[in-house]
């Protein structure tokens, strides 16, 4: 809460905070243009590195996202870790979702950047009863070991270093090993279309272009939107709102694309 403190972002235009009953707990949403309903909900997981962060922290890009593609997004306030390490956000996510599902939407598409764009996959993975029709993953974070780009980008005092990214990983998962945001768990060749954001100058660049490869050698539609000269968390950078309208942009378009057909391989840049 400390952090949602410093970090809360206020949202913009038509929003509420809403509980949702899972089991034995209560998870808090953050719910972008309430009154919209209709066929298709986005369902956001906000960054963090699995241990911070909240739909508070990241309105920022769910709010825009709403009014980029005039949908109902909602926002998980999800478990974190290390108290609670995976599959314990998965589950949260897997709990909203079938609260959502049928009664409010008829479809969905999984959106999240950094340790969310990770947990969005994962959810996706194991989401057998929801309809999605896609997944959209920016800048994420899948525990790439052998990782050029983060020891070239990666700086301690931005807590993207290799050392420190070691640590969100053990923190968020059993081991240093597979686990459920790792590419060998998300690589599968069923599944709906998949967008990757990829910021040339992110630390975790390679994690995403390893995980292109990978879905794309299982034969699942990839969507590629590249950012060579933004770094990591560039959604959220006052510096970078021209690349921040592109790449909402070009999610706006491959969203409303799903609606219609199977989304087909493409690569922006």
């Amino acid at each position: 809460m400390r952090y949602e403190r410093a970090c809360r972002i206020i949202p913009s235009g038509a929003h509420e905070w809403r509980m949702v009953d899972a089991g034995d707990r209560r998870i808090r949403i953050l719910v972008h243009n309430p009154q919209i309903g209709g066929e298709r909900v986005i369902f956001y997981f906000h960054g963090g590195g699995w241990i911070v962060g909240s739909p508070a922290t990241h309105a920022d890009i769910s709010g825009p996202l709403s009014a980029a593609t005039g949908l109902t997004v909602i926002s998980l306030d999800y478990r974190l870790a290390p108290e609670h390490k995976a599959p314990a956000a998965i589950d949260d996510g897997l709990a909203v979702l079938d609260h959502f599902r049928g009664l409010h939407f008829k479809s969905a598409i999984l959106c999240g950047d950094s340790a969310g764009g990770s947990l969005a996959l994962a959810v996706e993975r194991r989401a057998v009863r929801a309809n999605i029709l896609g997944v959209a993953s920016l800048y994420g974070s899948f525990g790439l070991a052998a990782n050029a780009s983060l020891h070239l980008n990666g700086r301690k005092r931005d807590g993207l270093d290799a050392r420190t990214m070691r640590r969100y990983w053990m923190s968020a998962n059993l081991s240093a090993g597979c686990g459920p945001y790792s590419i060998p768990s998300l690589a599968h060749a069923s599944g709906c279309p998949i967008y990757l954001l990829i910021a040339g100058r992110d630390p975790l660049r390679d994690d995403s272009i390893a995980l292109a490869r990978a879905l794309s050698d299982k034969g699942r539609p990839i969507t590629v939107d590249l950012h060579p000269f933004e770094g990591h968390s560039f959604l959220q950078h006052p510096c970078a709102r021209r690349s921040k309208q592109i790449a909402l942009q070009r999610l706006a378009y491959w969203i409303g694309a799903l609606a219609t057909s199977p989304a087909p391989a493409t690569v922006f840049s």
